[in-house]
């Protein structure tokens, strides 16, 4: 079940609209049960993030060399891949209890569509700063200025798109990101864990 140019493009606009606050952008996306399982298949278009990742990843152990390929260490390779797989399905796989927690079932579709095409372009917005950095384009003061703009960025986008597929108030779908941002955090923290032990 592969998502087509035609899905990438919808969903893109979709997402745009929604950074709008406009709702109507809902309507841009394929809200089926195909729509729901082609939406998981948006993280292969995160690859540039994930090979991102890697070569920061490596930067901040100290061992990223020019000289060497990005992939000759296969468990850096698999535990990044681990984490950026487990950033992309940790909140939708915790939204299904807290859906059943809160009579939500009903809008659990729409949401997890939404959130994985938002979190597909999150992934590449948010390494945009790191790349800058590995490429000397940015000093560290200036790519965490970046990386937060961008993170509040998608934060709000994140909280504009749940308020809207679950009819919340903006209290409890602020709730639900700030559950998406710890969800992240101890994901990284994790990953962290294995690359220093």
């Amino acid at each position: 079940m592969i998502v087509t140019a035609d899905e990438v493009n919808r969903s893109f606009k979709g997402t745009l609209d929604l950074l709008h606050s406009r709702a109507e952008g809902l309507k841009s996306f394929d809200i089926s049960e195909q729509g729901f399982w082609r939406s998981f298949t948006a993280i292969w278009l995160t690859l540039p993030a994930y090979v991102v990742s890697l070569a920061f990843e490596r930067l901040r152990l100290g061992i990223l060399d020019p000289e060497r390929s990005l992939l000759d260490n296969m468990w850096l390779d698999f535990v990044v891949g681990l984490a950026h797989v487990a950033s992309f399905v940790a909140l939708p796989l915790v939204m299904i209890f807290v859906a059943r927690a809160f009579r939500l079932t009903h809008a659990y579709v729409p949401f997890v569509i939404v959130t994985n095409w938002i979190t597909a372009i999150g992934l590449l917005v948010l390494s945009v700063p790191a790349m800058l950095l590995l490429l000397g384009w940015a000093t560290p003061g200036l790519a965490v200025l970046f990386n937060f703009a961008f993170a509040v960025i998608v934060l709000r986008l994140q909280w504009f798109a749940t308020k809207a597929t679950l009819s919340l108030s903006s209290l409890a779908a602020f709730g639900i990101v700030m559950l998406g941002l710890v969800l992240n955090s101890l994901i990284g923290t994790a990953m962290r864990a294995m690359l220093s032990s």
